[in-house]
């Protein structure tokens, strides 16, 4: 479930930044309004794994109880606050910058320059929420289109090699994208009691209907 909430809060990362690099063109917000998409795709299909890989066989093993070791029952990792942070994360991005509304929304029947307009409240919102709960950093200080190059010691999981990749390092090439990393994560344990609320049809609230009254 960390490894679920974590894709999560990469894709919200992913979506602020790219929405964060000045943009004149029209396109340039299409490129981020697809990149958005896509995201939430990745995410909603590791979500519909971990639901699935859930789910028991009809005829279940009989579980050995003596195999399991004393204190198992405290090794378990607790998925419902997991679960409860992400939501109250939804919750806030929501709140701050209409980001489901503009996710959920057949962008299609709009011009670009409604789409861009849109994008820019986004933008500005959600990269708020994203400041109060993460502290991020580039990966590297460089320039990105310089040369740069990777010292044999140098960290797998911060670079991704691209092009024909031979031998051992040190590589050299050109720098694509910075990177991006956080050295702090605090995401919200209750942002209220509408996000940890449960609809009668079941599900959690993320965001209520709004009625104005007469």
């Amino acid at each position: 479930m960390f490894k679920l909430s974590f894709s999560f809060v990469l894709f919200f990362l992913a979506a602020a930044f790219f929405f964060g690099v000045d943009q004149t063109a029209e396109a340039a917000t299409l490129r981020n309004t697809g990149v958005l998409v896509c995201s939430l795709a990745l995410f909603i299909a590791n979500l519909r794994t971990k639901v699935e890989g859930a789910i028991p066989d009809s005829a279940p093993a009989k579980p050995d109880i003596q195999s399991t070791p004393r204190g198992a029952a405290e090794a378990t990792p607790k998925d419902g606050s997991e679960k409860q942070a992400v939501i109250n994360f939804m919750s806030m991005l929501q709140q701050k910058g209409r980001l489901l509304d503009f996710l959920m929304d057949d962008v299609s029947k709009y011009s670009d320059t409604q789409v861009a307009a849109a994008a820019r409240v986004v933008h500005q919102g959600c990269s708020g929420v994203l400041r109060d709960y993460f502290d991020i950093k580039p990966v590297t200080s460089s320039r990105e289109g310089s040369a740069l190059t990777l010292d044999r010691d140098f960290d797998a999981h911060s670079y991704r090699l691209l092009g024909r990749v031979v031998g051992e390092p040190p590589f050299s090439g050109k720098l694509l994208h910075k990177g991006w990393l956080t050295t702090d994560v605090k995401l919200p344990e209750q942002v209220s009691t509408v996000a940890s609320s449960q609809a009668l049809h079941g599900g959690h609230i993320i965001a209520p209907a709004e009625v104005e009254l007469n």
